[in-house]
């Protein structure tokens, strides 16, 4: 089967034209000699080569969706809720493998999409349509358009996705309309293939989102026709109950065992050959981002949402020019310092100090003046005090936590260096995340002591402290942990050497956006660790995320 260009007119609309027929040459006059053609210049055989390779890429269809996940490929995506045709331009030359054109909770419609589509076949990346619901008469106007794939939100049984995959096909197969003599998908009548190939190009998502559907996943991704079950994060721990913690250990749970389900029959049917099993996509979270669905085996990874970048660059751009500070004055050659010393000596000899009206501050002239000269002084800094918002409570509470870290000399150590700190020294790792995500994976021979847990009884206290953690990144209702020093005093002791990790690791390092480092569970940790006496406390920075990524040893579950 031909690869079609992303189920879309880029095949056509970047084909060469035919040449029309010549008409039959006049006779010219005798007297009036014909002009002589101007003979070409010959072209360098390396220039006709690249020129003939540059003509063959541009007029070569790009490979279908389909085919590149049949080929092993993992496809990297975006989704476009702005609807704007120079954000997907943008996409598609960044190097997105596909974007999706978000109708179900982006604000356009039909139009906007086209508009979209266009941008996206003029830089040959596939386009994927995502329906404001199940329904016949919108994947019927999204598919006249000409999309390289559909994505079906909420499908929650086999019945569904059979219905979703109806709604792409026509007679008898299905219940799509046919108006392909004068849609855009056929190029309005001109490709005369596009019935013979357009229901095996296009690609069809279905969203499982919902508990429901995580109950039938392994049945939905058998459903002829079903070519990716994606997985939604967010609705499903609203159907849970967990809508303001996406990140909720059984929200987690429940999407692992999905994974699992679908990843095995797709497993099954690569080895057997027999059967249609789906392919696995998911959206990347805070909590599980895109190279974490990688590494498990997702075939199709929606990584950002245009808004999402959009509104991440200008929050830290504006933040970036409202902590600005200005740095006045240089240093001076040796002998200007001198000369002016004499001049400044001579000028104040008559005043010893004087007085700031407003302030009421004293101050005295000469020494200032010497001061400066000598390069003490080397700059005036400038904040603007006007713009820069005061340090919230709980930023202070860390600048101080901080600074103790410093002091009791907490070092901060990469992952290797944490391993053959383990292997070698008789480190210990301590970590200090929650006991799920211990058990799911762990470095060997780690020590779990959770820092925070879950609160067993809630006060009113409890409901209010619940925003103050969201500084932490930590949103599901938890407390401190009153007995986290006397767990680790009876499975350490202070005499042992200690690396603290948690997920993300956090860092002491001061960068121009967190001017005090950005704390995290396992500083917090080592804080804690020593105001009680501990002496030997390294901190993991990069956090056991970046050990996973690295591919360093894990084991699973309770050594």
């Amino acid at each position: 089967m031909a690869a079609s260009a992303s189920s879309s007119l880029s095949h056509l609309l970047l084909a060469s034209k035919p040449n029309p027929t010549p008409l039959p040459s006049l006779r010219a006059p005798a007297l009036l000699p014909l002009p002589r053609r101007r003979e070409q210049r010959s072209t360098s055989p390396a220039i006709a080569a690249a020129s003939a390779s540059a003509t063959s890429d541009l007029l070569s269809a790009a490979p279908s969706l389909k085919s590149r996940l049949a080929a092993g490929d993992t496809l990297y995506g975006l989704f476009l809720l702005s609807f704007s045709p120079t954000l997907a331009e943008l996409a598609a030359l960044a190097g997105y493998d596909y974007v999706v054109v978000d109708m179900e909770h982006g604000p356009g419609g039909i139009p906007e999409a086209l508009a979209c589509l266009r941008a996206l076949d003029a830089a040959r990346t596939p386009a994927v349509i995502r329906l404001p619901e199940a329904c016949p008469v919108w994947a019927k106007k999204a598919l006249d358009l000409g999309p390289a794939g559909l994505m079906v939100p909420a499908v929650e049984s086999p019945a569904a996705a059979a219905a979703a995959v109806s709604h792409c096909r026509y007679p008898p197969r299905g219940v799509r309309g046919a108006a392909h003599p004068i849609v855009r998908a056929s190029a309005y009548g001109i490709d005369d293939s596009y019935l013979s190939r357009c229901e095996d190009d296009t690609l069809i998502i279905c969203q499982v989102e919902t508990a429901a559907g995580i109950a039938e996943v392994d049945a939905i991704a058998a459903v002829d026709g079903v070519d990716v079950v994606q997985m939604g994060p967010l609705d499903l721990s609203a159907s849970m109950g967990y809508l303001w913690d996406p990140g909720n250990r059984k929200v987690r749970a429940r999407l692992r065992e999905a994974e699992k389900k679908v990843l095995d029959a797709r497993n099954k049917k690569v080895t057997a050959s027999d059967g249609s099993v789906a392919y696995l996509g998911g959206f990347a979270m805070p909590n599980d981002p895109a190279e974490q669905l990688k590494l498990r085996g997702y075939h199709m990874v929606s990584g950002a949402v245009d808004i999402g970048m959009f509104r991440k660059a200008a929050l830290e751009d504006v933040k970036r020019f409202k902590e600005a500070v200005m740095e006045i004055g240089e240093e001076e050659d040796e002998e200007d310092d001198e000369k002016k010393d004499k001049e400044d000596d001579g000028y104040w000899s008559e005043i010893s100090s004087c007085s700031d009206f407003t302030s009421g501050y004293s101050w005295r002239p000469i020494e200032a003046a010497k001061l400066r000269r000598t390069g003490a002084v080397r700059s005036l800094q400038i904040t603007c005090t006007a713009t820069k918002p005061a340090k919230s409570p709980a930023e202070e509470d860390w600048k101080i936590k901080r600074q103790v870290l410093v002091e009791k000399r907490v070092r901060s150590v990469d992952v290797k260096e944490a391993l053959r700190l383990q292997k070698e020294n008789n480190f210990a790792i301590l970590d200090v995340r929650p006991e799920a995500d211990f058990k799911e994976a762990h470095p060997p021979g780690a020590v779990n002591v959770q820092i925070y847990r879950l609160i067993k009884e809630w006060t009113a206290w409890d409901i209010a402290r619940r925003a103050a953690f969201a500084f932490f990144g930590i949103f599901s209702g938890t407390e401190e942990n009153p007995e986290f020093i006397q767990s680790v005093d009876e499975k350490l002791g202070k005499d042992a050497k200690i690396i603290v990790a948690c997920s993300t690791g956090g860092t002491l390092k001061p960068t121009q956006n967190f001017p005090d480092g950005k704390q995290s569970r396992s500083l917090i940790a080592a804080y804690l660790l020593v105001l009680n006496g501990y002496k030997n406390v390294f901190h993991l920075d990069g956090g056991l995320y970046t050990w996973f990524k690295e591919g360093l040893p894990s084991v699973e579950g309770e050594e």
